[in-house]
């Protein structure tokens, strides 16, 4: 198991578009153009099983958190692979409580491997035969704006659905949202009483075609029923946490 802030970048390795397990997602991300080489560390296998992207705030509120925290869960037990982006709040919550729960998880840097760490937040529950981490930019590429947007698109290229938590009016979040729905990719939106500000892109992805993401009155939890059935998935866990 690594340790906290370990320096893994020697370990990763790197698939060329000529190698036979280079992924398809990469050659549809990348259409016409020559898809750069993939850098990979973990479980390539994980690339092969059902797959939900989350994508959410950094700052996300409790209740987004929340939401996040449920699916994740429920979908862990049902051996759906949470991918997402390592980024703080919502993605780095989706991890955690994917490996917590015993589930699985792809993680999608914004950033070339060299600036890969396990994080804090996730290490007490890092096992490399459920995580696998995936960067296509150069290993010397630092985090930037445009990045993070690319990374979203590899998010959605990946998965067989994406889940938005909260959305602003602007921003990575929305676009990612937008970029599911062109890609004909099943798009569930948390909703929430008040769908403003922060939450403002949930509403125009809802009212773009969108299905909602609605919380239980009797129990709080969030319904996942509809995702599971689009997923092809029991309703009933396939093994408990």
């Amino acid at each position: 198991m690594a340790r906290h802030g370990q320096h893994v970048t020697n370990e990763f390795d790197a698939l060329t578009p000529q190698d036979r397990a280079y992924p398809a997602f990469m050659r549809n991300l990348f259409d016409d153009l020559v898809p750069p080489d993939l850098w990979y560390q973990g479980n390539l296998e994980l690339l092969a099983q059902k797959s939900v992207g989350f994508c959410g705030s950094r700052k996300a509120t409790e209740s987004g958190l929340d939401v996040t925290k449920d699916c994740a869960i429920f979908l862990s037990e049902r051996n759906v692979t949470v991918t997402s982006g390592y980024a703080s709040g919502v993605d780095i919550t989706a991890h955690k409580e994917a490996l917590k729960s015993g589930g699985s998880t792809i993680i999608v840097l914004p950033e070339g491997a060299n600036g890969f760490r396990i994080k804090r937040e996730i290490r007490d529950f890092w096992d490399w035969s459920r995580v696998l981490v995936l960067s296509y930019f150069q290993p010397h590429h630092v985090w930037r704006a445009d990045r993070a947007m690319d990374r979203n698109r590899a998010i959605v290229s990946i998965s067989d659905a994406i889940v938005v938590i909260e959305a602003g009016e602007t921003g990575g979040t929305l676009n990612a949202g937008r970029v599911a729905l062109k890609a004909n990719k099943p798009l569930f939106v948390a909703t929430f009483a008040d769908m403003s500000g922060d939450r403002g892109g949930n509403r125009m992805l809802l009212e773009a075609g969108g299905r909602p993401l609605m919380r239980s009155r009797s129990t709080g939890r969030t319904q996942i029923n509809p995702l599971l059935t689009e997923l092809g998935c029991d309703i009933e866990p396939t093994r408990a946490n």
